[in-house]
């Protein structure tokens, strides 16, 4: 069989229930034609033996089938700060642990490339070898197509990010480009307090981390801008700008807004902020603070192209927020009654969007489909005869 080493972004949201919506959005023009359905949902189990799980998307925006294959890695489970267990159920505590398509294995300090059938995008083959990450406890990846370049952030007690070329052939050797002095443990003890999510500027200039905050200890969060050293570079500059924009405490998942220098990310403190990225200086500034009333763990945002808006999740709240690109209003509040106890990774995909509820023990790991349109679930994929329990992490896909 053929395959292929295409881009895809590997978070998804679960949602369902009813909304208010925006007018302006109300409606697509054209539903059918304008956004076209993807082909394929990633995510990882994270168990010892860590796995991808595939499952393929139809014409009508549902899941069905779906396959496994083996990472070569292990998964991993930070601490519980509260109750001093192993976390659950966010046990990587972070967003983009599975991208493009690599995936990172916490247990074993190593990520893994895979190729992608193209015929059928649940069929992968791993590239080459887990390649080595010089820091513990990787929880988060991000992809420059344009540069052929991955870095990998990770929190552990050596904590930082480290990047590498790639090549349809596989892997490069990891660099490190970035140390954070957090003072952890591997595993870590959070969620606060840890690396939260590595990824690219829309334009690929710049790579940007996104480090909690720990309010209990007045330990402040921050967000890195690492440039690249020019244009073509696949090499990153030796130093990054660190902000913490004022009135952020737990900073957390961040998603870019099309056409603009602002980035979109969630604060598990109060709800999210719309965050402005200087062109000369990198500095970070807050333009937009969005309280979401009723919130616990707000740390999770996809951003749908067809609504023009963000999603956000909440660990312990089985509902999806939409918020609007400007940061200026609150759009809908799908709340879900599927027996979920809260939700994580998301991504979108046209009018729909994917949201993971990775269980908890007692409730399998599910994903919630929603038509973003109109306002409402489609779909409760349950994921337990795919390999997945209650430390399933990320969300991708293929579009």
């Amino acid at each position: 069989m053929r395959s292929i080493f295409t881009p895809l972004y590997l978070w998804v949201a679960f949602l369902a229930g009813a909304a208010y919506a925006k007018s302006r959005n109300a409606c697509p023009k054209n539903p059918r034609e304008e956004f076209r359905v993807g082909k394929a949902v990633y995510l990882q189990s994270n168990k010892e033996h860590n796995s991808i799980i595939s499952i393929p998307i139809g014409h009508d925006g549902k899941l069905h089938g779906g396959m496994i294959t083996a990472t070569g890695g292990m998964g991993g489970d930070g601490i519980d700060g509260a109750t001093n267990k192993p976390a659950g159920p966010d046990a990587l505590s972070s967003q983009g642990s599975v991208v493009y398509l690599f995936a990172v294995n916490a247990g074993s300090n190593t990520v893994s490339m895979f190729r992608i059938d193209e015929i059928d995008a649940t069929h992968l083959w791993m590239v080459g070898e887990p390649a080595a990450i010089p820091g513990e406890f990787p929880v988060t990846a991000a992809v420059s197509v344009k540069r052929d370049v991955i870095c990998v952030g990770y929190t552990g007690a050596k904590a930082g990010a480290s990047c590498a070329s790639f090549t349809p052939e596989g892997l490069g050797q990891m660099n490190q480009v970035l140390d954070f002095d957090l003072g952890q443990t591997t595993p870590p003890t959070g969620p606060t307090n840890t690396v939260a999510q590595v990824f690219f500027t829309a334009n690929d200039t710049r790579l940007i981390s996104t480090v909690k905050g720990d309010p209990n200890t007045n330990k402040t969060g921050f967000i890195s801008v690492l440039p690249f050293k020019d244009s073509r570079s696949s090499a990153l500059e030796s130093h990054d700008t660190r902000s913490s924009p004022s009135g952020t405490s737990v900073l957390f998942g961040g998603v870019n807004i099309p056409g603009t220098s602002h980035l979109f990310v969630t604060d598990a403190s109060f709800g999210a902020t719309l965050l402005n990225l200087h062109a000369t200086t990198d500095k970070v500034s807050l333009r937009q603070k969005i309280v979401i009333e009723r919130q616990q763990a707000t740390c999770w945002a996809a951003y749908s192209q067809a609504r023009e808006s963000v999603f956000v999740t909440d660990a312990a709240a089985n509902r999806l927020i939409e918020i609007s690109d400007d940061g200026s209003e609150i759009m809908s509040i799908i709340d879900l009654k599927n027996g979920d106890p809260g939700l994580i990774d998301l991504e979108t995909s046209g009018r729909f969007v994917y949201a993971l509820s990775p269980g908890n023990g007692t409730t399998s790991a599910a994903i919630t489909v929603v038509d973003s349109f109109q306002g409402r679930q489609i779909q409760h994929f349950m994921l337990d005869k795919l390999g997945a329990g209650k430390l399933s992490q990320g969300l991708a896909i293929l579009q």
